[in-house]
């Protein structure tokens, strides 16, 4: 029973301090949850009065402007936060005053801010406004750092601000491009009130292609740079220039009074270009030729104006480069019988249907014939027989110089053949050859090849060059040399045609390794009118006795001219007065007759 009875006391007592000690556990606490929200919050909130005193600021806002909360509380923002060409004086803080009824402080605002340290960034905005039981409202700020956000923004417009440039603008020269010149002129002709105010510049950068080969195609890029920045500080602040592509500009003129105005404005713009420019150390000059069209009622399209302005740029071409040409109907018909005369000439071509007629030169002294001298032709459906005079400088426009040297040489080649079949083996036979073969190499040594196939080797065959296209140009005068040395290396007899024109061939020539020269037309052609041009003669047939040169007097048309020649020493000729350019067919009978008039003149000496 005494157990049982202790059993029990125990039992109470345990019960007792149980409930003691629950009457001691405190209640629990509900969590300030945002407190905790607040303090673990990117973004920055801030309690502050009306008029901007700070009252509390959160962990993330502390961190993003780098200040400790003793720094910020009972401060207003604006006076450490603005960066400091923008900060207000203390006059606007203390008029600071939010408006709770103004919508405006509810929206996203984005303002720079500066943080303690001085770095500059992006503060993104908003602010709300709450009454507490003391009848006071405050306002709650919200801010965010956004800068990457506003950084990337601003890379992403500029990479498309520099897309839309390279859409409309050439990258080299910076000036607007095909599209943007398509645009403009499209929207100026489709205003009534520009009717024939309108002036359109064609321009082409002359012998751009050699500045190319000369000097690399970073002189040219650098050539392409100095003409656009030159057009584009002497055109009016109004007009616009455009790359078209290649060495090609144009310029749109608005508001031009009439076609005298657009004239002046060319031919200053050619003025200006020809001053030279400086790249890598030396001086390098350049030209435009420029083709100018006045819109009238009948230009309705860019294509139009442009297909005008490219005829008068052609006809600019014609006279030689390097000045300006306005459009008229004349032009435009000109043009129209070029392009059928060019597409004509390109089939001929194409068809070998070229003609070749063969001129004889003459020894002098003994009267025998040296060679002859194969002038290209071309039977023209309709006009009959063309001289070359006519058609080859539409094969250079073409490009097809090349493909007429060739065929003059497979001419040649042929009447070499039949000479030498028919017992004429020691006359030799020439070609003009154009100026490609010293400006492009393939070309060149593609020579042989139309004279073997023939079975004549190159040592029969003589290629004249013009005395123009070896020295008219001092940057290309070293290339032109070697080609002519590569001409000889490959065993063709080398002539300089048109010889003493003016181009200081004496300077050269001995070292050529040419077989000789053939003295201008022109100075032959006046030995009985002009006293200068039988000097300059005599002093040519000289040399070529000194220095052992062949020597050809062409262009002797009289009897007095032959004489002259004769008299000033000289031993070969060629001319009508000799014969006038025959057909292959007629070369042999021609031959024959010549070798019997000699030896009847002979007999009867």
């Amino acid at each position: 029973m005494l157990l049982f009875a202790i059993a029990i006391c125990v039992a109470v007592m345990l019960y007792q301090i149980k409930g003691f000690v629950l009457r001691r556990r405190p209640a629990a606490v509900q969590p300030d949850f945002g407190a905790i929200a607040s303090a673990n919050s990117s973004d920055g909130i801030v309690v502050q009065t009306l008029d901007g005193r700070i009252l509390w600021a959160n962990p993330a806002y502390l961190r993003i402007m780098r200040l400790t909360a003793d720094r910020v509380v009972g401060q207003h923002p604006l006076s450490f936060c603005m960066p400091p060409d923008q900060r207000p004086d203390a006059a606007a803080i203390a008029a600071f005053r939010y408006d709770p009824d103004d919508p405006a402080w509810q929206r996203l605002t984005l303002v720079q801010n500066q943080r303690s340290d001085g770095t500059l960034f992006w503060n993104q905005l908003s602010a709300s406004f709450h009454d507490i039981p003391s009848g006071q409202t405050l306002a709650v700020l919200s801010c965010r750092d956004v800068t990457e956000d506003v950084e990337n923004q601003q890379a992403l417009r500029q990479s498309t601000a520099d897309l839309a440039r390279v859409a409309g603008y050439d990258s080299l020269t910076g000036v607007a491009n095909r599209a943007t010149f398509a645009a403009a002129i499209g929207a100026a002709l489709s205003d009534p009130s520009l009717t024939g105010r309108l002036g359109l510049l064609q321009i082409d950068m002359d012998k751009f292609k050699q500045i190319n080969d000369l000097h690399g195609h970073a002189a040219g890029d650098a050539a392409l740079r100095h003409v656009s920045a030159t057009l584009t500080a002497h055109l009016r602040q109004t007009d616009l220039l455009a790359r078209m592509g290649g060495d090609e500009f144009v310029a749109l003129c608005i508001g031009i009074s009439d076609e005298a105005e657009l004239l002046r404005i060319g031919r200053a713009l050619c003025l200006a270009v020809q001053a030279p420019f400086v790249w890598d150390g030396q001086e390098i000059s350049v030209s435009i030729s420029v083709g100018a069209v006045m819109t009238d009622a009948h230009d309705a399209s860019p294509d139009h104006l442009l297909q005008k302005s490219d005829f008068a740029l052609y006809e600019v071409k014609r006279r030689g480069r390097g000045d300006v040409a306005i459009y008229d109907r004349h032009l435009h018909t000109e043009a129209q019988r070029r392009d059928r005369l060019s597409q004509q000439l390109r089939h001929a071509i194409d068809q070998n249907a070229l003609t070749f007629f063969f001129q004889p030169t003459i020894d002098l002294i003994s009267g025998e014939v040296s060679g002859f001298e194969a002038l290209a032709r071309w039977q023209h459906p309709t006009h009959g027989l063309m001289h070359p005079s006519v058609f080859l400088p539409l094969a250079r426009d073409m490009n097809l110089l090349r493909h007429v040297d060739g065929a003059a040489l497979g001419a040649a080649a042929r009447l070499s053949k039949q000479l030498d079949a028919s017992g004429f083996g020691k006359i030799r036979v020439g070609i003009n050859g154009s100026h490609t073969i010293l400006t492009n190499t393939d070309h060149l040594d593609s020579l042989p090849h139309f004279v073997t196939r023939y079975g004549v080797s190159p040592d029969r065959m003589v290629i004249e060059l013009a005395e123009r296209d070896v020295f008219g140009d001092p940057e290309r005068r070293a290339e032109a040399i070697t080609a002519m040395q590569r001409l000889v290396d490959l065993g063709f007899h080398v002539l300089i045609d048109c010889f003493g024109s003016g181009y200081a061939g004496l300077l050269h020539i001995e070292d050529l390794g040419v077989a000789g020269f053939k003295i201008e037309k022109a100075l032959i052609r006046q030995l009985d009118t002009a006293p200068a041009c039988e000097r300059i003669t005599a002093m040519l047939m000289t040399f070529s006795k000194e220095k052992a040169i062949y020597c050809v007097a062409s262009g002797i048309e009289t009897a007095a001219q032959a004489h002259l020649v004769r008299g000033l020493g000289g031993t070969v000729g060629q001319g009508n007065y000799f014969a006038r350019a025959m057909p292959q067919t007629d070369v042999l009978e021609w031959l024959v007759n010549h070798r019997l008039s000699r030896s009847q003149q002979t007999a009867g000496a």
